[in-house]
């Protein structure tokens, strides 16, 4: 093979030595660096704008973590871990850790309406994904058990939290085909789905990055769920979570409902690998909702075109470990007012209660009219009916609820001198939310 030559090395060597291009090399280190953001910088000798972000995608490569080699792709697929997504993944890896103290105040305060909340709302990004129309307000009556299903989508709604419920059981499984379609039919359980919103159409990716088939898709979920030793150790959890969402979001996995078999896998993956915390985060996908911006659109361009070198997903890691991010501070900032809610609430009464009483208490902060059951209380707090029941009828003697009949099933609600001492609290419910 002929060497380069003197000059052609010389010209190399003072080029890797150019000071525009190590600011912008610093720049995609420490931050996000899109295309049109060569417009804010001065560019190396020689070099326009296509030809210096060729140049940088050339050398980020060299450093790249190549994602697993699925016979459907004919092009690479890889990212960089940079300074700044090693650093926040390993930081959203710390906070959503099993026995760490996010993981353990969600323990002590999962009942609460504010907390579930988070559910909720990842449940509503789904479903907005899927091209559904459901209000909060829906979604929360099924989750509280105050409306019973009565159309298709309700009944997908109740599935999913069900399975949302066996999320540490199931993580205890190996992740398989048989494993992710049991997710999707149990969602689908008692549903005609002909019945059910389709998405629309999605934006278009590259057909050599597109899985021809389900299974396909199904082979390369499994694979990027078999977290082991000697794997690609850049390739961590979290990148893998976000890789495994991907296709969901993006693929046609099975007929209908992609999005939440998504979340649920995700899920599942979070109690496997020891992060539940990540199962409480919603998060959405461009373009729906709030995330049909120019920002995620450029975003979207960036990884999906391929200049040259394949495919580079540094951008879409980064965005999405940041979203995870920003949920995360959301959820502690709920979690702290909870605490600050729930230490007003002991300091009302005369008497000790334990933490599922005062999620009842703060359930009437939030809704003092909301007729409760026992029902869900048992199902959140994993109970036995039996201490379920204790709690509420505690609470009755104590003389804060009363027994109403609704149908053919009683319902426990605030007595009205309860209810004045909640709406006291509205102020302090409110900045829970």
């Amino acid at each position: 093979m002929q060497e380069r030559s003197e000059c052609a090395k010389d010209e190399i060597l003072t080029l890797m030595n150019d000071e525009r291009l190590r600011r912008l090399r610093a720049a995609s280190d420490s931050g996000l660096l899109l295309y049109d953001d060569l417009d804010d910088y001065e560019l190396p000798d020689g070099y326009d704008k296509d030809g210096t972000w060729k140049l940088l995608t050339a050398i980020r490569k060299q450093a790249a973590v190549f994602m697993p080699n699925e016979p459907y792709r004919t092009a690479d697929c890889w990212f960089v871990t940079t300074t700044a997504l090693s650093f926040d993944s390993k930081m959203l890896e710390i906070r959503c850790k099993a026995g760490y103290p996010l993981d353990r105040d969600i323990d002590v305060l999962k009942g609460s309406p504010f907390l579930t909340r988070s559910i909720e709302r990842t449940l509503a990004r789904a479903l907005e994904a899927e091209g559904a129309d459901v209000s909060d307000g829906r979604i929360h009556d099924i989750f509280a058990a105050r409306r019973t299903p009565r159309t298709p989508l309700d009944r997908v709604i109740g599935n999913y939290i069900e399975i949302s419920r066996e999320a540490d059981s199931l993580g205890v499984r190996e992740i398989t085909h048989g494993l992710i379609e049991t997710l999707y039919y149990r969602l689908v359980d008692g549903v005609d789905i002909s019945l059910l919103p389709r998405r629309e159409k999605l934006c278009p990716i590259d057909e050599r990055i597109s899985p021809p088939d389900s299974k396909a898709c199904l082979d390369a979920i499994c694979h990027l769920a078999q977290l082991e030793e000697g794997e690609e150790r850049r390739f961590g959890p979290i990148q893998r979570v976000i890789n495994i969402t991907w296709y969901f979001w993006n693929f046609e996995v099975f007929p209908c409902l992609n999005s939440l078999v998504g979340v649920l896998l995700r899920n599942v993956l979070a109690a496997k690998w020891g992060f539940p915390v990540l199962s409480w985060v919603p998060v959405g996908y461009y373009p729906f909702g709030s995330l049909n911006t120019p920002l995620m659109k450029s975003v979207f361009e960036s990884w999906s075109v391929d200049c040259g070198f394949g495919f580079d997903f540094t951008s879409y890691f980064f965005m999405y470990t940041k979203f995870y991010l920003n949920e995360i501070d959301r959820l502690e900032e709920t979690i702290d007012g909870l605490k600050r809610l729930n230490d007003r609430i002991g300091t009302m009464f005369d008497f000790p209660m334990n933490d599922r009483q005062k999620s009842i208490i703060s359930a009437l902060c939030k809704e003092p009219d909301a007729a409760l059951r026992i029902g869900p209380h048992q199902r959140t707090f994993d109970v036995a009916y039996a201490t379920a029941r204790a709690d509420f009828l505690e609470l009755e003697r104590r003389g804060c609820l009363v027994r109403e009949h609704e149908g053919r099933a009683f319902v426990v609600k605030a007595c009205p001198a309860l209810r004045k001492r909640v709406m006291s609290l509205g102020d302090a419910a409110t900045g829970v939310l």
